[in-house]
């Protein structure tokens, strides 16, 4: 099955059989929620950036005759010294009826167990006209984390309130708190004209952000493949508002418009207050320098502006609020990736990883019991199990005997500092792995009692996903999605690379490194520059590399190592966001349905800052995993990839592109 279509037929399956409200949100409806509650069902909004259910809860409460005027009704932000008070509320409306809402409850992960206690409560003995109603979002870095308990999930109502991920919806929202007063402020028409002008593009700026989160984010709300952003960033009304009165304040107090001032306030200041990822700031920044330039003015013959904010949309007539109202409604073109600067199969990527996770989500919430059927061939779990860790234990090597290896070393370079200390990793790994491995098999036998590590190894093995305790060790190469039998090749190809490295003289390293297979790319990245830094008697502090693309496209073409101290070849690279091509040597947009494509061998060049010219180069950031950055892994490095002489004139084309480099084979992911 194709996994970038089976959300698409889930979706019309479950309308053709269970009907069209199964699949369609409507707008919610705060009346409506209240028929279904009752003093034993409390209500859960899961938070999403830019949504509170406090105005809606309020506005039904009024409606009813519950205020906070009459005693009937109470909001309480949770937070630090907030636990008697809102115990003190519970109590009171359980024995004499009233609304509580508690917002934010995920910052009180260890009063919850009181809640849980007090709503157990309110289920036998709460007055009739009591309410309890509370919100809690996603942890940052751990978007699946349990904050609320399974009982109080089983009894309530759930509630998932999510902002609009299109443009067009995007766009409407943005404009909704301006006005044409707002814009009549300015105090001449050219400066009314400018407001109007930039405030659209703002708008679309504002809308932009909040839209390409649908294609995927490294951690955070909606992780997953890192096309989006690395991180989620909770952009939201205030930001797009106060940027606006920066642009009042900017127009108003210069004769010329200080473009640079102003986009430094606004992508910097006040959007890049959220961002903490230096590659998401390049973006965010590089989408504003292509939407907020003076080409989106009316031009001097009152023409309409000839600039494209996105492909096919121009910029507006800056002439009235309610135009710009009409222009959204009338001229936003098809929602696409390319809207985004996204390639096409940015789609395809983001449909692939939806049913990915779907399909991890229905794997974690089967039954794990024993019993025949299923899987394995009518096996049991237990047999399944057994015969996972049999198969695992007998393909697994040796650990590396480093007394013995360390007195071969003649010559402890930089190098042969590094392959020792990723062999010492390798054997902790191997060691734990085995320990692990062998304490499931005496706890099967019954030799041991179970405990959680043990439990959690044995799920893995059945489920064929890497037991989490595994994927701590091996922090550099974490996916959602990535199975135990290929993790487990990766290990074993890992220590294979090593072999033939320490077993032979350890000075000479093997002449292309595969990179992905390190614990630690960025050491062996370091270690290039340091030979070269030592040969030359220059401080490491001066030193930076380029990277040249070869036209080897296997490391078995490699014929020698580079002398030493002139770089040095990798390889196992796989380019994600656009292609390489080979022949031309050039970085080009990726082939329809491609979404992922092997980069040829790389040589790492070092040199020092003084020569350092990336003019004609892309910088590609380098992850460790689709994810980009989450908290095991972050970016590992930048390269240079040659640009054709056609994209200088786009310098932003694969920043907007999320064009990066990939520490994975192109079959791994």
């Amino acid at each position: 099955m194709r996994p970038d279509r089976i959300t698409s037929a889930l979706s019309l399956y479950v309308e053709k059989l269970m009907g069209t409200q199964y699949i369609s949100q409507e707008a919610f409806d705060a009346a409506k929620m209240y028929e279904e509650t009752g003093p034993s069902t409390p209500i859960f909004f899961v938070l999403f950036p830019g949504y509170s259910p406090s105005k809606d809860i309020e506005q039904l409460a009024i409606s009813m005759g519950k205020t906070s005027e009459n005693g009937q009704l109470t909001i309480i932000s949770m937070g630090q010294g907030q636990e008697p008070v809102a115990e003190g509320v519970l109590d009171k409306y359980i024995q004499n009826g009233g609304w509580v809402f508690l917002d934010n409850v995920h910052l009180m992960q260890g009063w919850i167990p009181s809640l849980e206690r007090k709503l157990e409560i309110a289920a036998e003995t709460a007055h009739k006209d009591f309410r309890c109603y509370f919100s809690a979002e996603p942890i940052a870095g751990a978007p699946f984390a349990k904050i609320v308990p399974e009982s109080i999930l089983q009894t309530c109502i759930k509630i998932s309130n999510e902002p609009p991920s299109d443009l067009k919806s995007n766009m409407r929202r943005a404009l909704a708190p301006f006005s044409q007063e707002i814009l009549d402020r300015s105090t001449t028409p050219e400066r009314k004209e400018a407001h109007t002008a930039i405030m659209f593009a703002l708008c679309l700026y504002h809308s932009l952000l909040l839209g390409r989160k649908k294609f995927g984010v490294g951690i955070g709300i909606g992780a997953g493949s890192g096309l989006g952003y690395c991180r989620g960033y909770s952009f939201n009304m205030g930001d797009l508002i106060n940027c606006t009165e920066v642009l009042y304040n900017y127009l108003e107090g210069n004769e010329a418009i200080p473009w640079d001032d102003m986009r430094y306030m606004f992508g910097e200041v006040f959007y890049g207050g959220h961002i903490t990822d230096a590659m998401d700031r390049r973006l965010c920044m590089a989408q504003l320098d292509a939407i907020c330039t003076s080409e989106v003015l009316m031009p001097k013959d009152g023409k309409q502006p000839a600039k494209e904010l996105v492909p096919g949309l121009r910029a507006p007539m800056p002439t009235s609020y309610q135009d710009l109202r009409d222009y959204v409604e009338n001229n936003l073109p098809q929602e696409t990736p390319g809207i985004y600067g996204l390639h096409s199969n940015a789609q395809l990527s983001l449909l692939t990883t939806e049913g990915e996770m779907l399909f991890g989500i229905m794997t974690d919430i089967m039954s794990g019991g024993g019993g025949g059927g299923g899987g394995g061939g009518g096996m049991k779990k237990e047999d399944i199990v057994r015969k996972g860790v049999e198969d695992m234990l007998a393909r697994m090597p040796e650990e590396f005997n480093m007394v013995e290896v360390n007195s071969r070393v003649v010559d402890k370079n930089p190098y042969v500092v590094c392959a020792l200390q990723e062999a010492n990793r390798m054997n902790d790994l191997i060691t734990y792995i085995r320990r692990s491995l062998e304490e499931l098999t005496l706890g099967l036998d019954g030799a041991l009692n179970m405990s959680d590590s043990m439990e959690a190894t044995q799920n893995g093995v059945f489920r064929n996903s890497v037991p989490p305790l595994w994927m701590a060790q091996l922090s550099t190469r974490v996916q959602e999605v990535y199975s135990l039998s290929r993790w487990y090749k990766d290990i074993l190809d890992r220590h294979a690379q090593l072999e033939v490295w320490l077993n032979g003289k350890v000075e000479e390293m093997p002449k292309s490194i595969w990179l992905p297979g390190l614990f630690n790319a960025k050491a062996f990245i370091t270690a290039v520059q340091q030979v070269y830094a030592r040969k030359n008697t220059l401080p490491l502090d001066v030193m930076k590399f380029m990277t040249e693309v070869t036209k080897m496209t296997g490391p078995e073409q490699v014929t020698e190592v580079p002398p030493a101290g002139e770089g040095a070849y990798i390889h196992g690279l796989t380019l994600e966001g656009a292609r390489w091509d080979v022949k031309a040597g050039v970085l080009k947009a990726s082939n329809p349905k491609e979404l992922r494509c092997p980069l040829p061998v790389i040589k790492i060049v070092p040199v020092h800052s003084d020569k350092y010219d990336n003019k004609g180069y892309y910088l590609c950031p380098v992850y460790a995993n689709m994810q980009r950055a989450n908290v095991y892994s972050a970016q590992v490095s930048t390269f240079t990839l040659k640009l054709h002489k056609d994209d200088a004139t786009n310098p932003n084309r694969w920043t907007l592109a999320s064009v990066a480099l990939l520490l994975q084979d192109e079959l791994s992911v």
